[in-house]
């Protein structure tokens, strides 16, 4: 069991009852206040507490990687298993939006583009994979096609060039599938390729109400209720597939007076439900469609498109994948750099980006699969690289803040490092791993990744742990330790 206390509280475990003090528990205290910057660390000292806080029983049962270096200096000033490969779950960001940048540039846009024929009877839209494509943006292609006079269309082709084959990963794992954080990445994306599923408490004993939040998307499942309205639930709402059907199980229970439980789940077939809300979108303008074909074939059926939408250059994108860690968006942008394909080989990739490729294994652009594999200071040398690159920073104001942003919003508030460091995390079951950038007083900038495997903890408590290695990050110093 492992209990957090500050670090001014050491003076008070004395006067904490024996049950607690027995071996069965431990104490991580952490260390916050302007105090816990401002006191001298040096290298070596820093080693002795990173050494004896891995040591501490907990922690020392998982495998920890660690690779701290000042970007000014040309060797690491603290590494513990640091090229060792790690699972780096959403750290696999980091390099696929370095790579992006490198590939595609910051001015990088998706285009989905509008075509006609015959006065409008043929249309065919060209999609490009743009994560942020919106139901308001199919308002815009059906109202651009009634201004144009588009009264009847004959056929309407979407062209969507990802096979449904490719729209997952392969070592994406099953039970992941249905949920919207592991959304189908195809061509024509809509809406992110989720869908909101709210669950309701009725009279006791009755199941919960589900209602979606888009009902054309929510059609494409079918589900099996298995939920009650208890008094005392046992199990909160819980929501399976069954393998290779578009069938949902939905089990556990609310209170009656329970607050309702929303759940993201993936669209089940993205190129159908953009086809029918674009189809509901024309009907709203008056116009009819016909037919309605799904193409993979690119090729334009008319010289100019007669609309174009563009989403945010990459710059932006990236913030969104960095900050807020979307795997959809990743992985967009991953298929942008390269159409999904089994024999896909990244070597050249990895070595423009001035790493070493025996040290990366790349399986998706998000992070989500836990074939992907990296060292901790492979990620470290990563971000030494961004720095010296004329994109760099935008690469750096990509990832969140300490404090004020993203994924760290929440992070580091009661630490003397809000607005001071900047980082991308990564969790996934077992695993958890912190990597980014933190203002040292006496180094400038110190690049650092930390990254936790096989643990059998709480990401909570690794985070913690994770967090007073970064305070001690930022106290380090070139210097002696006194009486040496």
């Amino acid at each position: 069991m492992v209990l957090i206390l500050p670090s001014q509280w050491k003076k008070h475990l004395s006067l904490l009852p024996l049950s607690l003090t027995g071996t069965g528990v431990f104490f991580l205290f952490l260390t916050t206040g302007v105090g816990a910057q401002t006191d001298r660390l040096c290298p070596a000292e820093l080693g002795q507490k990173l050494a004896t806080h891995l040591q501490q029983p907990d922690l020392g049962r998982a495998q920890w990687g660690i690779a701290i270096q000042p970007l000014t200096e040309s060797q690491p000033v603290y590494q513990y298993q640091a090229d060792r490969l790690f699972i780096p779950a959403s750290n696999q960001k980091l390099i696929t939006t370095a790579m992006a940048l490198q590939e595609l540039g910051p001015n990088f846009r998706f285009a989905t583009q509008v075509y006609q024929l015959d006065g409008g009877k043929k249309v065919q839209i060209i999609t490009s994979g743009d994560p942020s494509l919106t139901l308001e943006d199919l308002t815009a292609i059906a109202k651009k096609l009634k201004d144009r006079g588009v009264t009847v269309i004959e056929e309407l082709v979407l062209v969507d060039a990802i096979a449904p084959q490719d729209y997952q990963r392969p070592s994406w794992e099953w039970d992941d599938l249905h949920y919207g954080y592991a959304p189908p990445v195809n061509g024509a994306i809509l809406a992110g390729n989720q869908v909101s599923l709210t669950l309701t408490p009725q009279d006791l004993g009755k199941p919960l109400a589900p209602t979606w939040s888009d009902s054309i998307a929510g059609e494409q499942w079918q589900i099996i209720n298995q939920t009650q309205t208890e008094v005392d639930p046992a199990q909160s709402p819980q929501v399976r597939q069954i393998f290779g059907q578009r069938q949902l199980v939905l089990t556990g229970a609310l209170p009656p007076a329970g607050e309702p439980r929303e759940i993201t789940l993936a669209v089940a077939d993205p190129p159908g439900y953009f086809l029918a809300s674009l189809q509901q979108k024309l009907a709203e303008q008056g116009i009819t469609v016909n037919s309605q074909t799904l193409s993979t074939d690119t090729t334009a059926i008319a010289l100019a498109p007669v609309l174009t939408l563009t989403s945010a250059p990459l710059s932006a994108l990236i913030k969104t994948v960095n900050q807020d860690s979307n795997n959809l968006y990743a992985e967009a942008l991953l298929n942008a750099i390269q159409l999904p394909s089994s024999d896909t080989n990244w070597q050249s990739y990895l070595e423009r980006l001035g790493l070493a490729p025996t040290t990366v294994r790349l399986r998706d652009g998000s992070g989500l699969s836990r074939q992907d594999l990296v060292t901790p200071q492979t990620l470290v040398q990563l971000l030494i690289n961004q720095t010296q690159r004329s994109t760099g920073t935008i690469y750096q104001q990509s990832l969140a803040v300490a404090g004020r942003s993203g994924t760290l919003e929440r992070s580091f508030a009661d630490t003397p490092l809000v607005g001071k460091m900047r980082g991308k995390t990564g969790t996934l079951t077992g695993v958890v791993s912190l990597t980014g950038y933190v203002e040292n007083d006496h180094w400038g900038p110190v690049a650092f990744s930390f990254m936790v495997n096989n643990s059998d903890l709480g990401a909570a408590v690794l985070r913690e742990a994770m967090k007073q290695m970064v305070l001690w990050t930022a106290q380090v110093e070139k210097c002696q330790p006194s009486g040496q």
